[in-house]
């Protein structure tokens, strides 16, 4: 049916009756999260990471699983499998892919280079076989339902060597452009994470830090891009991730990439090293290992530490949460202590050695630290490595900082009549405000989505009053809900009403050929019901007193007509009469005008 509808801005009270349907944006969390989640904690029986992602999804722009792994083989000299060590990979995936879209999250899965030294740019150098490993990671982002794949290729960074880099650099780039485009067309996202781009001292350039990822090249064909920021110190007792280099890193990523394209690893665990003296020895006492042997080695080795696993691991050498301190300078905690490490001796007795151990790591005011850079340079979020190993004291705080950078509500309420006569004008009112305060001068549109239907439809627009009010007048023709969408602005949130649905009763028009019959006279009154309903019942009835008597039936043709023939009374008077068309399909009851009959002798 075709729709003429006119917006009007008027005031006055609304009809009694009328349906009032109020809509708040809700305070939601701005989305400044994404990271990895490892395929270790993506299981049924090890779903921590997936529970984690789940429990925050408000807070996502998307999680990406570590499933996947580029492995030497196909034709293409590598190709993209479910990583080896993931045992029941296919099931495990399924099962987490439920989960994490039943919660609403996108999801760009990993795949990491484990095919080895030179073996990813040998396939990237040759033109057919890039192309062939573009077809592979976009066939399996089709046929799994992923929204996207990120790709972590960090082999040419950690083993290729730089001295390859200047050979490497345009064959990624190539391949980064057409995995871009491929994924593009499909409606699907690429991320590509890359280690950071500037110097361990903060000089960032074209030529500096791993620069074969070339993310100013890149990032045009990417949606996002994300620094992994973080191992600033590895084989060397320091900070994991100094807030200020941290820092650096972003505000490059932003100005070559853009700020809404930019990813900030934030890393959520730590590093134990067994402390050294001033001469270089590691300080150990007690009855140890002598150095070389495999006891010593391992006493004496770097080792790793989820947040999530750092409080039980202080709380067993007897470190109180108050012990641990704060470096202000690299915004990262840290600690010392003693820990006792038994070992076994060549004569099979068991020795007790003391090492004096010292930890840094993000845990949750660190992790809050480096996400704030989301708000201060505009990035797109900060990606976490890993989600399911995070102490789960971070999510309030980054919660509360989210909920700061969220806009202001928009209020939309809407009051519309409950039901309108066909092809008759409706009167939709709305009032807009945000925190309370009307809305004035706000472009608002009115929608319509008729029953059956699954989209919306613009039918006008208006702008809102000084006290934030609107009105519509559309000429309705269909059955179905309408609402009231008011657009966003800087720092305010958009929102719709909720729908209200508005029924279309019938309009029932009535006639005869003569208004003035004989007493006991056959007569026909001709009535028209629109929206035209084949076989609609339409009745006359003459009015008794306070009530209406039923006196003649038919069924409405095609065209909406019935022609219902009656015999005129014995007595002679005027007489009242009206048709109704009764309730068929998506068309409520109507009732035409009365008419009135003279009998005469």
């Amino acid at each position: 049916m075709r729709r003429v509808l006119v917006g009007l801005l008027i005031t006055g009270t609304l009809l009694a009756g009328s349906l009032i349907a109020p809509a708040t944006a809700a305070a939601a969390p701005a989305r400044i999260a994404s990271g990895w989640i490892p395929y270790w904690v993506t299981s049924p029986s090890n779903p921590q990471g997936i529970n984690s992602a789940v429990a925050n999804a408000d807070l996502f722009t998307e999680v990406s699983p570590f499933w996947y792994s580029a492995l030497v083989g196909g034709p293409a000299g590598v190709q993209v499998k479910v990583n080896p060590n993931f045992g029941n990979g296919a099931a495990n995936i399924t099962w987490a892919m439920a989960q994490l879209k039943a919660a609403g999250l996108m999801v760009l899965p990993a795949i990491a280079d484990g095919s080895g030294k030179g073996k990813m740019a040998a396939t990237l150098a040759d033109p057919a076989k890039r192309s062939m490993h573009v077809a592979d990671i976009v066939n399996l982002v089709l046929a799994n339902g992923f929204d996207g794949i990120d790709l972590d290729y960090e082999v040419f960074a950690f083993s290729d060597g730089s001295s390859s880099w200047t050979a490497t650099q345009p064959n990624w780039t190539a391949f980064v452009q057409e995995l871009g485009a491929a994924l593009h067309a499909q409606g699907k996202l690429l991320a590509v994470t890359i280690p950071p781009p500037c110097s361990m001292s903060g000089t960032c350039s074209p030529k500096t830090g791993y620069w074969v990822y070339n993310i100013a090249d890149i990032a045009p064909a990417a949606d996002r891009i994300r620094i992994m920021a973080y191992d600033y110190h590895v084989n060397g007792i320091g900070p994991i991730a100094p807030i200020a280099w941290v820092r650096v890193l972003a505000q490059y990523g932003a100005a070559v990439a853009g700020g809404p394209k930019t990813q900030i690893g934030v890393p959520t665990y730590g590093r134990v090293w067994t402390k050294k003296s001033a001469s270089g020895k590691y300080q150990l006492t007690g009855s140890c290992p002598s150095a070389g042997t495999s006891a010593y080695n391992s006493l004496t080795k770097m080792s790793t530490a989820t947040d999530a696993a750092i409080p039980g691991l202080l709380a067993a050498v007897g470190v109180t949460p108050e012990a641990t301190l704060w470096d202000e300078a690299s915004a990262e905690n840290w600690v010392e202590y003693d820990k006792n490490v038994q070992w076994t001796d060549s004569s099979g007795a068991s020795q007790t050695c003391t090492a004096r151990r010292i930890m840094w790591w993000v845990g949750p005011q660190a992790v809050l630290a480096r996400t704030q850079l989301v708000g201060e340079l505009g990035l797109s979020a900060a990606a976490y490595w890993t989600i399911g190993g995070e102490d789960p004291a971070q999510w309030p705080l980054i919660r509360t900082y989210a909920s700061q950078l969220a806009p202001a509500a928009t209020e939309v309420t809407i009051v519309a009549q409950p039901q309108v006569t066909f092809n008759t004008a409706a009167q939709i009112s709305s009032t807009v405000t945000s925190g309370g305060v009307p809305l004035a001068g706000l472009g608002v549109t009115l929608q319509f989505m008729k029953s059956g239907a699954a989209e919306w439809v613009n039918i006008g627009s208006a702008a809102t009053a000084a006290d934030g009010t609107v009105v519509f007048a559309p000429v309705v023709t269909d059955f179905g809900q309408w609402r009231i969408y008011a657009p966003g602005d800087v720092g305010r949130a958009e929102q719709a009403s909720d729908p209200v649905p508005v029924e279309v009763a019938s309009s029932v028009s009535a006639a005869t050929p003569n208004s003035k019959i004989k007493v006991k006279t056959k007569f026909t009154v001709r009535v028209v019901a629109q929206p035209a309903r084949a076989k609609q019942v339409v009745l006359v009835q003459i009015q008794r007193g306070d009530g209406w008597r039923t006196i003649g039936k038919d069924r409405a043709n095609a065209r909406g007509v019935a022609r219902i023939k009656l015999t005129a009374l014995k007595k002679p008077g005027d007489y009242t009469y009206r048709a109704v068309a009764q309730t068929r399909g998506d068309v409520s009851e109507g009732t035409s005008a009365p008419i009135v009959i003279t009998v005469r002798k």
